[in-house]
């Protein structure tokens, strides 16, 4: 399966457990700090890769240290990471994030160059022979999300390129119509349950996905955490969560979205497909950063399988 990531790609420090902010020049001494490719394009990007996609990743990094370590990062994942626009002088888009005891965590994030994405830099040829066209992150985006991004996602279409899409914040008040344009040409867009009602301003979620649904959107798949994810599509289902011992919930939703986005490449119906996507969200959540867990596939379905994953309807 070839995919292209476009959108967000953030480069994450993180650090545990955190319980508190010492006052004045105070120390913590921590058992684990790690930097990790994250995002929701770049974190997607990642999982991706790990369970066997052809992955590109389309975004703006700035050309300074923590670009140069997120272009290296993603590339030894296997993540091709020429399609990233280079911004002279520009910050790359970084998080620190202090991770609770119990897997929580605040983010103190510093956009960069996020939003300074053109339609200049993405390859439409590339887009045109995906398979996928992910999209995470069109609400951080700026301009780029109302102005280019709605005649990539036609010419996606237009050629037969699967368009699927995540948010990175949880909303604003007027996104659903800001991001109006884009919504007839998205196949499956894959919000959390905070997300999706935040955008909708609605509070039952098969209400908010209908609305979606009505917009023109195929299908929606909004991930609930422990409490695992709703389908709303043809038909709407739940798939449950498995059970884990939680350090970071760090990359839970771009996890959840690469195992689904490979079990519908696998020829998968959707409920199977959200079970993979559940699993590779369950490896995540065990170890830290938003690309803990996952090794493969052959790996993420055998975890699946111990964990009351068989079955598994196709």
């Amino acid at each position: 399966m070839k995919v292209v990531c476009l959108g967000a790609h953030i480069l994450d420090v993180l650090g545990r457990p955190v319980t508190d902010i010492p006052a004045g020049q105070g120390r913590r001494v921590l058992d684990e700090i790690r930097l990790t490719a994250a995002g929701t394009a770049g974190g997607t990007a990642v999982d991706l890769a790990k369970l066997g996609a052809d992955v590109t990743s389309v975004g703006a990094v700035g050309d300074d240290s923590a670009g140069r370590l997120l272009r290296a990062l993603l590339t030894d994942h296997g993540v091709d990471a020429s399609g990233l626009a280079v911004r002279p002088d520009g910050a790359t888009p970084s998080t620190i994030l202090p991770i609770r005891p119990d897997g929580s965590r605040p983010a103190l994030h510093a956009p960069g160059v996020m939003a300074t994405l053109t339609a200049d830099d993405v390859d439409l040829d590339l887009v045109a022979h995906a398979d996928v066209l992910h999209v995470g992150g069109p609400d951080v985006l700026g301009g780029f999300a109302t102005s280019d991004l709605p005649g990539i996602l036609r010419h996606a279409v237009a050629h037969g390129t699967t368009v699927s899409m995540d948010l990175l914040s949880v909303g604003r008040p007027g996104l659903l119509e800001e991001l109006g344009a884009l919504w007839e040409h998205v196949d499956w867009f894959l919000p959390n349950d905070d997300q999706l009602r935040a955008l909708t301003g609605r509070h039952d979620l098969e209400d908010a996905a209908g609305e979606l649904r009505a917009l023109g959107v195929g299908g929606v798949v909004a991930t609930c955490g422990a409490d695992g994810a709703l389908l709303v599509g043809e038909v709407t289902e739940r798939v449950g969560a498995l059970s884990v011992d939680v350090v970071d919930t760090t990359g839970c939703g771009d996890a959840f979205c690469a195992g689904y986005l490979v079990g519908l490449d696998r020829g998968l119906v959707p409920v199977g497909a959200a079970l993979w996507g559940t699993a590779a969200a369950a490896l995540v959540a065990g170890g830290l950063g938003s690309d803990a867990g996952i090794v493969d596939l052959d790996t993420t379905l055998a975890f699946l399988a111990e964990h009351g994953g068989r079955g598994v309807p196709v």
